[in-house]
């Protein structure tokens, strides 16, 4: 391909993170054998130097002048989308167009994304976004930090983002942010630097490093971060603080344990040095390109959530809450040797895994067919009764989790079996993105119509009993226009739908449970399930779906044995988040539940068999959720009974330790998920831990009789040392299992399948 680049920051010298970030790409397509020429928008004065090593490294230079007085903000206070793209440029941009046929054109920063729209159709117009524009002088505003660069609302920068065929973010929640604001496919383009980590030499002082610009977000972080270090029992541990770049004034004067080194030029010499690279960042967006810079240098690193996020952390200490929490994650390093080799090894696995992540992502930049692909994605239906944009319950998060992760490869539409209202509809569509719709079938004001049954639908006795002819009729008249290449319907009870004419191309069953298992499993304990199934008829039901969904991985197993290579394992996910503080003090137990009757049954079992054995040390169960009605907490000294609440997240964040007491039911716990995912130690039951696999001991206690769940209970309330233990175990296991990345191979997977089966309309 014949490609220009359109850049107001130049390619050369790469002494910033977004200057490394444009070259790596661009030296990327070279090796791909394409051409690439650039032009740079001289809004950053570069030198000569400078200039002559752009013009040797790309196959033509075009120097576009730039006066940045011009700049203005129109729209008063906040910048309009195109208030950094004056005539001037316009016209020479039109000139380059004109002259010369690309293949690809790729524009960097949404401000300039005008440029698109100059160049004749045929051409990819292809937007990299570095960052979120949107209302970002509002979160600078937050954290006290000055207001620089641009910034602008977030319908103009929708505006921009629609003037593409492909938007680049950076990382995935800045993908997912532009998702719910563009009609165009967004895909993440990450970055790691292809260097070859030099052999460093180590002396007697453990050097502790930093390198950063002299940037206002990074000068708060760091004076933050060395006011809460203590400089002098550092330097008494034989470690000192190496503060390299535009930052060391922010270090200045130097003094025991702490080093200012200025200015750098080849940064390889300064992570050879270190023993420990640290990253204390503090708000701000976009990809953090000094914590990417130190783990492909082959340094240990640690540092906040802002600092790592979007590179798939799975360490607590990759994910410190702020930058004094850092400050405490340095100081234990330099004291325990043990702790010194978990953070070297889980650093290069998280080096290698994300690398892995980048090459992937940059694979279709090889051919002007693979970008088409990219960009001409199928489109899939999800069949649900569930209102899954509440988000609250474990089978809407499973779903709104499911289709988060899922539109990273296809575009979804979703069909509700009901009635949404005004507000339903805009929480939908956040869950979907802009490229999705929610599309309704309220059924019939009686309730479900029985038959007829059309002669084609060759129904099991099971579907018989949840069939519902006029949401199978909405259904075949939304398959007779071809629109959708695959159609995923939730759960076994609405498997009816599988025998619609015309009969969708690809038909993917997502589970959720194993019900045949779980209607077992409610008689062993007595109680009768809701949904009753045999297993051979439930295998029976699924075999007539091209792919079956698996949520964990023991039933994945059994799937994959009975459906030989049509079970998948889509795992359920869960975002990012910063991991619980399990060194404060204990003051809250929790448990999260529906009204469902295994939470019935072991809330009450614990309330009357186990919290009376550790009510006495002090603290609070705080229960949550629809099973508050199955208990009395005026009956039992220290229960709090908070019923649904608005904000989960909230209740979760003041957690100390978790419980599940389940002891029947089948499939795997949500909340089980949820605690693992926030690195907050938590005591399982058997059941509770169902579907997990290697963490006993490790990210999670498990008890199996009375007696255990008092000690495992006990223990953690007592020691702060085995909470935090299990709980960085926690947060470790969750992210390797419940992370976005374990979903999206799974859609990957789906996506390829569904491209091979043809569409009637696109």
């Amino acid at each position: 391909m014949h490609c220009l680049v359109i850049s107001p920051t130049p390619t050369h010298p790469q002494d910033a993170g977004n200057r490394q970030r444009i070259y790596a790409l661009l030296s990327a397509l070279r090796s791909f054998g394409h051409q690439v020429d650039f032009a740079f928008v001289q809004r950053e004065a570069v030198s000569d130097e400078a200039v002559e090593a752009m013009r040797a490294a790309w196959d033509a230079l075009f120097l576009i002048p730039y006066d940045r007085s011009k700049e203005r903000r129109s729209l008063g206070p906040t910048f309009a989308l195109d208030d950094w793209f004056p005539p001037e440029l316009e016209q020479a941009i039109t000139d380059i167009a004109a002259a010369e046929r690309y293949d690809l054109v790729l524009v960097e920063y949404v401000f300039l994304s005008r440029a698109l729209e100059l160049f004749p159709p045929g051409t990819l117009r292809v937007l990299d976004t570095h960052d979120i524009f949107a209302n970002r002088h509002h979160r600078l505003e937050a954290l006290g930090l000055p207001v620089g660069f641009f910034y602008t609302t977030p319908a103009e920068e929708a505006r921009g983002l629609d003037r593409a065929d492909l938007v680049l973010a950076i990382q995935d929640d800045e993908r997912e942010a532009f998702e719910e604001a563009t009609i165009r496919p967004v895909v993440t383009l990450g970055y790691m630097p292809a260097v070859t980590p030099a052999p460093g030499t180590r002396g007697e002082v453990r050097r502790i490093g930093y390198l950063g610009s002299a940037n206002p977000i990074n000068g708060h972080a760091l004076s933050r971060f060395i006011g809460a270090l203590d400089l002098s029992a550092l330097a008494e541990s034989g470690s000192e603080l190496n503060v390299a770049g535009g930052a060391s004034r922010f270090a200045e004067p130097a003094r025991p344990g702490i080093v200012p080194l200025g200015g750098l030029g080849d940064p390889s010499g300064f992570y050879a040095g270190l023993d420990l690279a640290v990253n204390p960042h503090e708000g701000g967006t976009g990809l953090k390109i000094k914590t990417v810079e130190a783990l492909a240098f082959g340094c240990p690193v640690i540092g906040t959530a802002e600092a790592f996020r979007g590179l798939g952390a799975q360490a607590a200490f990759h994910a410190a809450p702020d930058a004094v929490a850092t400050a405490a994650l340095v100081r234990r390093w330099s004291e325990d040797s043990r702790f010194r080799r978990v953070v070297a090894r889980e650093s290069a696995a998280l080096a290698r895994r994300y690398a892995r992540t980048v090459r992937r992502q940059l694979a279709p930049f090889r051919s002007r067919e693979a970008l088409e692909r990219l960009i001409a994605r199928p489109r899939a239906l999800l069949v649900t009764d569930v209102p899954f944009w509440r988000d609250s319950l474990g089978n809407q998060a499973r779903i709104a989790a499911m289709l988060r992760a899922g539109r990273g490869e296809m575009d979804f539409d979703a069909m509700f079996l009901g009635t949404p209202t005004p507000e339903d509809r805009l929480a939908a569509q956040k869950v979907l993105g802009r490229r999705g719709r929610l599309l309704a079938a309220p059924g019939q004001p009686g309730g479900r119509v029985a038959g007829p049954v059309p002669p084609h639908a060759r129904l099991t006795n099971f579907e018989r009993q949840h069939f519902d002819a006029s949401h199978f009729a909405a259904f075949e008249a939304l398959m007779e226009d071809g629109t959708y290449s695959s159609v995923v319907i939730e759960y076994i009870r609405l498997s009816y739908f599988r025998h619609a004419r015309p009969a969708p191309p690809l038909r993917v069953l997502d589970t959720h449970d194993i019900m045949s298992a779980r209607t077992e499993n409610f008689e062993h304990f007595g109680r009768q399930h809701f949904l009753r199934i045999s297993r051979l008829e439930e295998l029976g039901i699924m075999d007539g779906f091209e792919q079956v969904l698996a949520i964990q991985e023991t039933e994945h197993a059994l799937l994959r044995d009975a459906l030989p290579g049509r079970s998948l394992h889509l795992p359920h996910t869960v975002p990012d988040l910063t991991p619980t503080d399990t060194m404060r003090r204990v003051r809250r137990v929790v448990f999260v539940g529906g009204d469902s009757p295994m939470n019935r049954d072991g809330l009450r079992w614990f309330a009357e068999q186990a919290w009376p054995a550790v009510a006495d040390l002090g603290v609070e169960l705080h229960v949550a959720g629809r099973v508050c009605s199955a208990i009395d907490d005026t009956a039992t000294p220290g229960i709090r009974l908070h019923g649904e609440v608005e904000d989960l997240t909230d209740f979760l964040d003041a957690a100390d330790i978790g419980i599940n007491p389940v002891f029947y039911g089948g499939g795997l716990k949500i909340k089980t998920v949820e605690y693992l995912c926030r690195g907050l130690p938590s005591v399982l039951t058997e059941e509770g831990a169902y579907g997990l696999h290697g963490g006993e001991g490790e990210a999670y206690l498990v008890a199996r009789s009375r007696a255990e769940y008092v000690a495992h209970l006990r223990r953690l309330i007592r020691d702060p040392l085995l909470r935090r233990r299990i709980g960085e175990g926690a947060f470790r296991f969750g992210g390797a299992h419940f992370g976005a990345e374990a979903a999206r191979a799974a859609f990957r997977t789906l996506s390829e399948l569904a491209r091979t089966v043809p569409v009637l309309a696109a």
